[in-house]
């Protein structure tokens, strides 16, 4: 019997293999092109720089107890503007707003601004110019990140000084604009202005203007309240919505002091308070916590007279005697900062060059001690302390007039002299005050026709370049020009204060 064997032998079906790979090259296009679409994406998102860690920074402000701070934002100009505001029940006198970068610690020398007084409830929207380099951003491109503390300074309702730590904040650079805002209200822009009083150089010499201040120069001036007597060479300092000037060379018995309140339409009517103990005039006038202090004076022997006084919206009160100044002295400038007294310069004794300081509280001025010589002799120089520093422009003693220097202040006097961009003409007798980074100076006695008006942005490295603006109205010099809440004005001043 044949025996029938059937091979079983398995075939691969036609075409499986063929299939596989159809089925391969299916999948490789679809998911292919799913990936590199994501590829794309992540390419794209890469350029915009989303994976860059600053971008994942959020921006925020965390205020300490008793205190509000929201809106911190950072411009390519490296100006940190942010809305503070504070509900302790009282006022805050004479603030000052610090920023401190992460790791360092707190400085008057840190980049700041004045607010002048805040009350409670209020809240205020303010600009702090800021350096470039470490501990700062080297520059200050969209998306650069910075963090730190902001400090405020400010005298309570008792005439103290204190600095309290009010808010941390982490914001990064996403506004292009590079303009200061200036300090406003959480519902309308305040305008800050310059007041400048009397003058030396056109008749009927009683004459006061002010003008709008801002980054890009001083705007129309507009004509305010006349002083009562022909004035010149006063000591005057604003001071909470006030200004008080003492003295004045034009007008017997050379003892008048009169205050007016300040506003943004102008200078109210004059008042006059508490005169002078002694005739005064070339003196240096600054008030500080809730009093006025003035060094020296032209009008009596021996002009080493130095006086204090309390101030208030009523006026003057009680003039004080207290410690004299070293040597003769007037026509020097002299600027309160921190709770000490700078003088520089006097025309009152050789060689015209001297530096002094001394702490000031409410029981007088204390030991003056000589601290580092200006390098030329100067007098009618316009000297104001701005974020640690001080800055004097021109003089009357030595050519060619033009000489401008600063130099660090601090608890132990003044540091070393360092000369920055000479001012465009020659200048002495003009009134110039500092405010939210930029210097601003008025008039001289040096070149004609006196009615010449600079400004010039102002850091720690000096003064940048001399910009010409809005020309005084009439020939101006020995007047006194203050920015309220600003670094200080010729012959007084002296932020924070």
């Amino acid at each position: 019997m044949k025996t029938f064997r059937k091979s079983f032998t398995k075939r691969k079906p036609l075409g499986k293999a063929s299939a596989k790979a159809q089925s391969a090259m299916e999948y490789l296009m679809t998911y292919g092109w799913a990936i590199l679409t994501v590829a794309v994406v992540l390419g794209a998102l890469y350029s915009l720089g989303v994976f860059n860690g600053a971008a994942f920074l959020g921006t925020s402000c965390i205020s300490a107890s008793g205190f509000y701070c929201t809106n911190p934002t950072l411009s390519t100009g490296g100006v940190l503007t942010v809305t503070i505001g504070q509900v302790t029940g009282t006022t805050l006198n004479n603030a000052y707003l610090y920023f401190v970068p992460i790791g360092t610690s707190f400085s008057t020398s840190d980049p700041g601004t004045s607010i002048g007084t805040l009350s409670s409830g209020q809240q205020v929207t303010v600009s702090i110019p800021l350096p470039t380099g470490s501990p700062y951003p080297a520059t200050y491109t969209l998306g650069t990140p910075i963090s730190g503390y902001l400090y405020l300074q400010f005298t309570d309702i008792y005439g103290t000084t204190e600095v309290n730590k009010i808010a941390t904040v982490l914001t990064k650079v996403t506004a292009t604009s590079t303009t200061l805002t200036t300090t406003s209200t959480s519902t309308s822009t305040t305008i800050q202005y310059i007041y400048c009083v009397g003058t030396y150089a056109a008749s009927p010499y009683t004459q006061v203007y002010y003008a709008p201040v801002s980054s890009t120069g001083i705007g129309t001036w507009t004509s305010t309240t006349s002083y009562p007597v022909v004035v010149h060479d006063a000591g005057c300092s604003i001071y909470n919505g006030y200004i008080y000037c003492v003295g004045t060379e034009s007008a017997s018995p050379y003892t008048q002091v009169y205050y007016a309140p300040v506003s943004s339409t102008g200078i109210g009517t004059w008042t006059s308070t508490t005169s002078y103990p002694v005739a005064m005039y070339d003196a240096g006038c600054s008030i500080y916590n809730g009093y006025i202090y003035c060094v020296g004076t032209r009008g009596a022997s021996p002009y080493t007279q130095v006086y204090y006084a309390p101030v208030s919206s009523t006026g003057i009160g009680t003039w004080t005697s207290t410690t004299s100044y070293p040597v003769a002295m007037h026509d020097a400038g002299c600027s309160i900062y921190n709770g000490y007294i700078y003088c520089v310069g006097t025309y009152g004794a050789s060689p015209y060059t001297q530096v002094y300081y001394a702490p000031v509280s409410s029981t007088g001025i204390g030991t003056w001690t000589s601290t580092t010589s200006y390098p030329v002799a100067v007098q009618d120089a316009g000297c104001s302390i701005y974020n640690g520093y001080i800055y004097c422009v021109g003089t009357g003693v030595a050519s060619p007039y033009t000489q401008v220097y600063y130099a660090p202040v601090s608890s132990t006097g003044i540091g070393t002299w360092t000369s920055t961009t000479s001012y465009p003409v020659a200048m002495a007798d003009a009134g110039c005050s500092i405010y939210n980074g930029y210097i601003y100076c008025v008039g001289t006695s040096g070149a004609s026709p006196y009615t010449q008006v600079y400004y010039a942005p102002v850091s720690s490295t000096g003064i940048g370049t001399w910009t010409s603006t809005t020309s005084y109205p009439v020939a101006m010099h020995d007047a006194y020009c203050e920015i309220p809440g600003s670094g200080g004005g010729f012959f007084g001043g002296g932020g924070p204060n």
